[in-house]
């Protein structure tokens, strides 16, 4: 599934008081959740996880689980990079995935809708995207927005 990695000085250098392992990342999750609320996606609430953080997005049914992480913290005054991973995932719901079965057109909408949010703001820049994961072969194209 696809990951993008962006640098931004948006998002805090500050830990949470949820985060686990003294990861970054809640108000990134909490900034896109927000985005995609506003393009009208159903989604739940931001959890900590061992990596960062996360929540799902459910679209006709299927959940798919949107990761956030800080790949390189540089510190508060410089740019730091990030990444959002985006994955078919019904998580401990398994009887989820013998009901409902993604759609191809669900990952590319979802993937358009976090690009938009991305360039929607002035802080982010250098947006990646990587259909094999980070830093596997190439970046690909950007979604079509």
């Amino acid at each position: 599934m696809p990951d993008v990695t962006f640098t931004s000085t948006r998002f805090s250098q500050t830990l949470a008081l949820d985060a686990i392992n003294n990861m970054l990342g809640h108000d990134l999750a909490a900034w896109m959740r927000v985005g995609l609320i506003r393009a009208a996606f159903d989604v739940s609430e931001v959890i900590a996880e061992d990596y960062g953080y996360g929540f799902w997005v459910i679209l006709d049914g299927s959940h798919y689980w949107i990761s956030v992480s800080a790949v390189e913290s540089n510190g508060l005054d410089e740019r730091s990079q990030w990444r959002i991973g985006v994955d078919y995932d019904p998580g401990c719901l398994w009887m989820l995935r013998l009901r409902r079965r993604p759609k191809p057109d669900h990952l590319p909408h979802i993937t358009q809708a976090i690009h938009t949010v991305l360039k929607s703001d002035l802080t982010v820049h250098e947006v990646a995207w990587w259909a094999q994961g980070v830093g596997n072969d190439n970046p690909t194209p950007a979604p079509k927005t």
